[in-house]
C-alpha cells in the first residue's frame, strides 16, 4: 500500500513498483477503496486486480488513505489486511502543500480558493495532510515496525533505484527491470485541460464504472499520451508567489508545521537507517523552515 502523502512522488514510485513482474499494479493507481469506495464492496476491489497468485503482491497507491478527509481509512485498511506493507512518502510540508493546492486548483479544478493563502484560511486540509507528526505515529500505532517504510521525496526523485530496491528487499523480491526509468517517465506534473469540454468528459470517464477497465486496456503509456492530447502545460504561480499570498500568521503556522513534521521525519528516518543500513536521514535537513 502506497498510502501517501499526496504530491510526494507517489505516482513515480507507483510506476516504478508496478513494472516489477511480481507486483500487480491493478487497473488504476488509486482505487481509494478504503477511503471513499467501501460501499462498492470487496468484489469491485478484487476485480481491479488479476486473480491472486502465490508470490505476487498487489499494489494500491491511494494517497487518500492518509488524508484528513478520511480519518477512518487506515483503520479500515488494517482491518481488511493486517499484514499489509505500507509505504509512506514524505516531502517538505510547505512545498507539498503548495503543490497539492496547485494540482487541485489548476488540474482537477475542485479548489475554489483563488490563492494559496485563501485556501489556508478556509481549511486546514493542505497543512494537515502533510503533518507527519500525526501520520507517522498513526501508521506505527496500527502496524508493526517491519510493515511500514517512510521514503523521502528526494530519494524517490533523485535515487529511484535505491528507493525501489529497498522496498523489494522488504518484500523479499528481486530488483525490477529498468530500475529508475519508470519513475522518470511518470512524474505527475501539474497540467491543465485544454478546454472545459475536455475537463468534463475526463471527469465523467473517471467517475464511470468502466474507467478502471478502460485505463487497463489503454495501458500506462497510451493513457499518458491521451492525457497529453487533452491537456497543456499549466501557467502556474511559483512557490514563492504562492507563499506571498499568505498572511504573517499563516507563514508562522507553516514554519511550525515544517519544524514539527521535520522532527517526526528525522526521528523516523534515523531509526530506519539504523535498522536497515540506509542513509535516508541525510534528507531530513530539507524539511526545516521552508516557509521562511
Amino acid at each position: 500500500m502506497l498510502a501517501g502523502a499526496a504530491r510526494s512522488g507517489t505516482s513515480a514510485l507507483a510506476a516504478q513498483l508496478g513494472a516489477h513482474p511480481d507486483i500487480d499494479p491493478g487497473k488504476i493507481k488509486e482505487s481509494n477503496y478504503f477511503s471513499r469506495n467501501l460501499e462498492r464492496g470487496s468484489r469491485w476491489y478484487e476485480n481491479l486486480y488479476a486473480e491472486r497468485q502465490p508470490g505476487t503482491f498487489r499494489l494500491d497507491a491511494s494517497t487518500s488513505y492518509t488524508s484528513p478527509k478520511y480519518p477512518d481509512a487506515l483503520t479500515a485498511l488494517v482491518a481488511a489486511a493486517p499484514d499489509v506493507f505500507v509505504i509512506y512518502a514524505v516531502r517538505k510540508p510547505t512545498e507539498r502543500a503548495v503543490s497539492h493546492y496547485l494540482l487541485r486548483r489548476h488540474y482537477f479544478e475542485n479548489e475554489p480558493a483563488e490563492s494559496f493563502g485563501d485556501a489556508l484560511s478556509q481549511s486546514d486540509f493542505y497543512a494537515e495532510t502533510g503533518d507527519y507528526s500525526k501520520w507517522i505515529p498513526a501508521l506505527y500505532d496500527k502496524l508493526p515496525t517491519d510493515q511500514v517504510l517512510v521514503v523521502p521525496f528526494e530519494v524517490i526523485t533523485q535515487r529511484p533505484i535505491e528507493a525501489t530496491a529497498q522496498i523489494c528487499r522488504q518484500l523479499a523480491l528481486s530488483d525490477p527491470p529498468e530500475a529508475g526509468q519508470h519513475a522518470r517517465r511518470h512524474r505527475n506534473d501539474v497540467v491543465q485541460y485544454r478546454n472545459g469540454a475536455a475537463r468534463e468528459v475526463a471527469k465523467i470517464v473517471r467517475q464511470s464504472a468502466a474507467y478502471p477497465w478502460l485505463r487497463h486496456a489503454l495501458g500506462p503509456g497510451r493513457t499518458r499520451k491521451l492525457r497529453g492530447v487533452i491537456t497543456r502545460d499549466a501557467q502556474l504561480p511559483t512557490a514563492a508567489e504562492s507563499l506571498a499570498t499568505c498572511s504573517p500568521a499563516q507563514l508562522e503556522m507553516l514554519r511550525e508545521l515544517d519544524a514539527r513534521a521535520g522532527n517526526a521525519v528525522s526521528e523516523q528516518l534515523d531509526r530506519q537507517d539504523a535498522r536497515w543500513g540506509l542513509s535516508w536521514c541525510e534528507h531530513s535537513f530539507a524539511f526545516q523552515d521552508i516557509a521562511g
